[in-house]
């Protein structure tokens, strides 16, 4: 099985991790899913940013925010998101991110440009 997603760039990632201490022990922030599952990689994109962030103490889990070409909404009705770090003994899994997102989340006062590559990725 496979799906689209845009993978963060290495220099993209570290300045995420500054900018963001993560709040819970296992850190991700690797990559923003376009569809699950799919068969081919997303549209390439002109500018991806960080627009906000939301993280939920009891559940063990954090993700940020992102607009691609100024869209945040994902085909499927979800977020555009990264799971940015999570806490898998309170039962976290980077899925719930989509969980969360659904009761809101904090816009950053300043968005954050990044730089991201559409890939097809596998989970096999």
């Amino acid at each position: 099985m496979a799906y689209s997603a845009y993978l963060i760039t290495d220099e993209s990632r570290i300045m995420l991790l500054n900018h963001f201490p993560p709040r819970f022990t296992e850190v991700i922030a690797h990559h923003i899913t376009f569809r699950f599952p799919d068969s081919a990689p997303p549209p390439a994109v002109e500018e991806a940013l960080v627009v906000g962030h939301r993280f939920d103490t009891e559940r063990g889990i954090e993700c940020l925010v992102v607009e691609l070409d100024g869209e945040s909404a994902r085909p499927n009705g979800g977020t555009f998101h990264i799971t940015f770090s999570l806490d898998r003994d309170r039962g976290a899994k980077p899925v719930h991110s989509n969980t969360i997102l659904k009761s809101g989340w904090e816009r950053l006062k300043t968005s954050i440009s990044i730089k991201v590559e559409p890939k097809l990725v596998s989970t096999s």
